[in-house]
């Protein structure tokens, strides 16, 4: 072990200070320790408090994450903070109108409406029900989707010069619309070939409606097709026949538009005789197995070169002879079909006499001799395929006509398709379909149609009957 006089040498070795200080020498720098150890206090206590706060806000923490996810603060989200106002540089939307719209827009919109004789009820600047129909009149006739709001395409063809004017009764109030008092559940889609009580329902709710004139048999036909392709059309649907949903709910709302009026066509007056007409009020048959009747007359032939207007019509032959009755439904048809874009009409055929008549079959005859090698007896069994006898021809009675298209095959054309689906409201019937051939016993032509007058053209329509079924369905013996 080392003894005190090792020790006094190690500390006679240290530095002159700190020999001092371990010899209990007083130093002038000793007295700088109390002020230490007071600011060591000092920062231990400041961390200590800090410590303190953290620990706090720490345990405080969890609750304010539950308190702000449950009621977040509102943000704007990136891109929409400058959305506040409308860009100046986007158009302004057009204010459109419609049902519950008033004021001097719509004061206007019925007075041009008045002029255009869509409309005849009260001008007083209130949108109603009455004001609604005249609209959609006013779209139909003008080539517009019909859904009573005057938009902007609406609005500029009503007041521009091209406007159609209206040839039917204008509208004075809201027509009354059978509405279904319960809502009815949609059955699913109804189509050609469908059968049931759910088209039941559909038949009776159409025949409400002003579209449906046929039987309430639960058969999805021809004429049930054809009424939903009507109500589609005067409710700005697709009009293709097929109920579906949204045909099925307009149809049973209480909006749904009835049967819109359509323009005055001719019609058969029963007082009156008519040749063409049998005792009892049916269109008269001709064909293979009814001839004309003996000593049978026409009623007044017009020369429909002279008598049609060339801006409509197109007269093939000059000195095509017709009835004038059906002549004047004739124009009131086509002028109809232009008012809706489609022109470019021509009649190639109307009345023949007999005389006439077999000329067009000795042609026949002779064409399928030379073209087909066919001996004469064959021959002219052939042409009865195609071409009638005389004396059992339609042409004979005055109300047929050959419609065609200059320099086209007819078939096909929209002027076939305009006539397929509207011929029917003004009277006439094709009169050769080609589902009907073994009935008619002829083949199919498209372009042969024959006035016939309401309501006997409507209900062939909407029953799928040629002329030979209506008449045996509803003629008397």
């Amino acid at each position: 072990m080392r003894g005190p006089g090792k020790l006094s040498n190690i500390r006679l070795r240290a530095k002159p200070r700190e020999a001092a200080k371990w010899a209990g020498e007083p130093d002038d720098n000793v007295t700088i320790r109390p002020k230490l150890i007071a600011a060591g206090l000092l920062t231990g206590l400041a961390l200590a408090a800090v410590a303190l706060a953290l620990f706090f806000m720490l345990r405080t923490l969890p609750d304010y994450q539950r308190e702000t996810g449950a009621t977040p603060t509102p943000t704007a989200a990136y891109g929409n903070m400058m959305a506040v106002t409308r860009d100046p540089s986007q158009p302004t939307p057009f204010p459109s109108l419609s049902k519950g719209s008033r004021g001097e827009r719509v004061l206007r919109l019925q007075t041009r409406l008045q002029e255009l004789g869509y409309y005849a009820g009260e001008t007083d600047g209130q949108f109603g029900g009455g004001t609604e129909q005249a609209v959609m009149l006013f779209q139909q006739a003008n080539g517009l989707d019909a859904d009573g709001y005057v938009g902007e395409a609406t609005e500029a063809i009503l007041y521009s010069d091209s406007a159609v004017r209206y040839t039917g009764t204008p509208v004075t109030s809201a027509a009354p619309t059978a509405a279904a008092s319960t809502p009815v559940p949609f059955p699913g889609t109804l189509r050609s070939g469908s059968k049931g009580d759910s088209v039941i329902t559909l038949q009776t709710r159409l025949r409400e409606l002003g579209y449906y004139t046929g039987a309430i048999d639960g058969d999805y036909g021809r004429g049930t097709q054809n009424a939903v392709s009507a109500f589609q059309s005067a409710n700005g649907l697709t009009a293709d026949g097929v109920c579906g949903q949204l045909t099925w709910t307009a149809l049973f709302s209480d909006t749904a538009v009835p049967k819109p009026t359509t323009a005055p066509v001719p019609t058969l007056d029963p007082s009156a005789a008519r040749p063409y007409v049998r005792a009892d009020g049916l269109p008269l048959v001709v064909n293979k197995k009814n001839p004309l009747p003996e000593g049978y007359a026409t009623l007044q032939l017009v020369d429909m070169s002279t008598y049609c207007d060339p801006d409509i019509v197109k007269i093939k032959y000059a000195g095509t002879l017709a009835e004038s009755e059906a002549v004047d439904a004739l124009m009131v048809m086509l002028g109809a079909a232009r008012a809706e874009g489609v022109g470019d009409w021509q009649i190639s055929a109307a009345y023949r006499s007999e005389t006439y008549q077999q000329q067009l079959m000795d042609e026949k005859v002779a064409e399928l001799m030379r073209v087909n090698g066919l001996s004469r007896t064959k021959a002219e069994k052939a042409a009865l395929n195609t071409v009638a006898e005389p004396g059992k021809s339609e042409h004979h009675l005055g109300t047929c006509f050959d419609i065609t298209v200059p320099g086209r095959t007819f078939s096909g054309t929209r002027q076939h398709q305009w006539l397929t689906e509207n011929c029917w409201k003004y009277g006439f019937i094709l009169r050769y379909a080609k589902d009907k051939e073994s009935i008619t016993g002829y083949t199919a032509e498209a372009w042969h149609y024959r006035w016939v007058g309401q309501p006997h053209a409507q209900i062939m329509h909407e029953e799928n009957l040629c002329l030979e079924e209506y008449v045996a369905k509803y003629g008397q013996p």
